[in-house]
């Protein structure tokens, strides 16, 4: 279900999982991207659906298997209470579930957690944007002065861009441009400083934005 009321302010997230280091972990991955207003953390879903912030929370992250309430059934139950909240499944390799019943529950978006912390980040964008919340806005809500990002970027800038932007790494985009890896690094962190971002993902919607890949 989309929201009537697209929004353009930063979110507050709710991570659930009875694993520490990975609730940590996401926790690291999440709390300084420029969309990010707070991230909570419950342990299982049940301290997830009766969290005190659920009812304002923008989003969930959740693992599909935790002790006292189960993913499948906390994403019902989130999803009945509140049809708006963005929900985001997780599972481990051991726990997989079909894909089909994960979104038949409810799920905008499921993947494993073996996947990098890039994909991860990319699947929540995706499933916020499923309900109308414009990214773009939330990351240069406090830059509306700067110009444009175009203007921003050197002609080596805009390649190294569209290189990632395109799904290569770092090495591959050195070998392709002819420079040394130290060198693309370097650049990749001019665009990271310039553009406000903290992850090729975001690099990859602003490459699409400003017409240098495909969408």
């Amino acid at each position: 279900m989309t929201s009537t009321a697209p929004r353009d302010g930063k979110i507050t997230l709710i991570i659930a999982d009875d694993h520490p280091l990975i609730l940590e972990g996401l926790k690291l991955l999440f709390e300084h991207l420029p969309w990010i207003e707070r991230v909570d953390l419950a342990e299982d879903g049940l301290e997830l659906c009766e969290h005190p912030r659920i009812a304002d929370a923008d989003a969930v992250i959740l693992d599909l298997s935790m002790p006292r309430l189960d993913g499948l059934s906390s994403i019902r139950r989130l999803r009945r209470r509140y049809p708006r909240l963005t929900i985001v499944a997780i599972t481990g390799a051991g726990h997989w579930f079909p894909e089909a019943e994960v979104r038949e529950a409810g799920a905008d978006g499921y993947l494993s957690k073996q996947r990098p912390g890039e994909e991860v980040i990319a699947a929540l964008e995706n499933a916020l944007m499923q309900h109308g919340y414009y990214l773009s806005n939330m990351c240069n809500s406090h830059t509306a002065d700067r110009p444009a990002e175009a203007e921003l970027l050197t002609e080596r800038e805009r390649e190294i861009l569209k290189l990632l932007g395109e799904g290569y790494g770092i090495d591959e985009t050195a070998d392709i441009l002819s420079i040394s890896p130290a060198t693309a690094r370097k650049h990749r962190e001019h665009l990271h400083e310039k553009l406000g971002t903290s992850n090729t993902a975001t690099l990859t919607r602003i490459a699409m934005r400003l017409g240098l890949v495909a969408d």
